[in-house]
């Protein structure tokens, strides 16, 4: 799974009800993305967040659906691309 970084603070992230659109050069990949492909998000504050690229544009410009928050296990078990094990009490 890869990793983007965006140039936007986590608050943004989490009021924003609309894509966010992501030039492929900002984005550091060395590949390109597709239509449908689960990616993990940075922020400038450090934290992560799960994204969906919902459309592509030319250029390509990717257009991100922001979902949750992510906790630090479970960014690095998408970026591994291993299962999220359940956190016992």
């Amino acid at each position: 799974m890869e990793v983007v970084h965006l140039p936007a603070r986590g608050r943004e992230l989490d009021e924003t009800f609309r894509p966010v659109a992501v030039h492929h050069t900002d984005t550091g990949l060395t590949r390109h993305l597709e239509r449908g492909e689960e990616i993990v998000l940075t922020d400038l504050g450090g934290d992560f967040h799960s994204a969906k690229v919902l459309l592509i544009d030319e250029g390509p410009v990717y257009h991100f659906f922001i979902g949750a928050r992510l906790s630090v296990d479970e960014a690095a078990g998408r970026m591994a691309d291993l299962p999220i094990q359940s956190r016992s009490a």
